[in-house]
């Protein structure tokens, strides 16, 4: 399938009138606030737009206006003409939803990640974008919707959540441009963040704390790796969302180059999620050997397999690879001298 441009998408929300939306299992911020923001949107303009998840929304969101446009999968019971899908390299990270999916007669694929399959009937892929929420912003822009305070929440938060707050390379001068605007309609930035990082259950407080209490590392301390088996979840009584966010608290640590986490979703499938802070280390390669995606530094994959023996093959990829990148500086210092 070929690349769509803004032009192609803004002629699909012009010219029908039912949408089903959709994003990716164990949706993040990104996703949930570009939906949000797209249904709000089309609703402005009279046209019907519904939200299916996979999984419930995690708590730290649920401050967004949701509005009953947030169905459950088994609540799908008429035929919509057009599925949007929401940062998801291919059909099957919407999880069971892809069942649904499967029945609208044209896909409008939206995405920010080099790694899309162009899965789409349309597929409106910029790489460039901190987050799908500034795609999103120039399609209701392109379609000319009058924002408001509950469109504009939905899509900081999802440039918020997705740049890191604003900390990751992602984060250019147009991401700064998109939020002035966004801050016209009376958001408040300090409230969404409150909200978003700092509604913390104890569990997942302790939950942290066993992950950096089973933080191993590199003999050069430039490899740092944390493991969540599901045992941990029920000793803090707490869910796989609550695990959102660790791997930056290890990738935070002076002079480490690539973090990952290794989290036991269920028997024989294990999420890996990777960071990188040194340019060179392009971590979207490593994760896409494993049939993941992301970006530069930040990617991530989910792995069939016993976690011991996942980890040990994750392993062993990143260190041949960080290993193959330090080799050709080497050897590019040299033939500079």
């Amino acid at each position: 399938m070929r690349r769509s441009n803004l032009k192609d998408v803004l002629d699909v929300f012009k010219r029908e009138n039912n949408f089903l939306i959709g994003t990716h299992i164990h949706p993040d911020g990104d996703g949930i606030g570009a939906g949000l923001a797209l249904a709000l949107g089309l609703k402005k303009i009279n046209k019907k737009a519904i939200i299916v998840l996979n999984e419930p929304i995690p708590e730290n969101y649920r401050f967004l206006p949701i509005d009953g446009l947030v169905k459950n999968i088994n609540s799908i019971k008429v035929d919509y003409n057009i599925g949007v899908t929401i940062e998801c390299s291919d059909l099957d990270r919407l999880g069971d939803v892809k069942e649904v999916f499967k029945k609208v007669k044209k896909i409008v694929n939206i995405d920010h990640h080099p790694g899309n399959t162009f899965f789409g009937d349309y597929n409106y892929i910029v790489s460039s974008a901190c987050a799908v929420g500034e795609q999103i912003y120039d399609i209701l822009k392109g379609l000319k919707i009058n924002f408001n305070k509950n469109i504009a929440t939905c899509i900081y938060t999802s440039i918020l959540t997705d740049t890191g707050s604003f900390a990751y390379s992602n984060t250019t001068k147009r991401t700064h441009e998109v939020v002035v605007d966004l801050l016209k309609y009376d958001i408040i930035p300090s409230e969404i963040y409150k909200n978003i990082y700092e509604m913390n259950s104890l569990g997942k407080i302790q939950l942290l704390g066993i992950a950096i209490n089973l933080l191993k590392m590199s003999k050069d301390k430039r490899i740092v790796w944390t493991t969540l088996k599901q045992d941990e979840f029920l000793k803090t009584k707490t869910v796989y969302e609550d695990a959102e966010g660790i791997i930056n608290y290890i990738r935070s640590i002076k002079d480490v180059d690539v973090a990952i986490s290794f989290i036991e979703l269920k028997n024989n499938l294990v999420k890996v999620s990777f960071r990188s802070k040194d340019d060179s280390i392009d971590v979207n390669k490593i994760a896409s050997f494993f049939n993941g995606g992301g970006h530069k530094r930040s990617a991530g994959a989910q792995i069939n397999g016993n976690l011991e023996e996942v980890k040990k093959r994750v392993l062993k990829r990143v260190f041949e690879y960080v290993s193959k990148v330090k080799n050709k500086k080497a050897q590019g210092k040299k033939s500079m001298d």
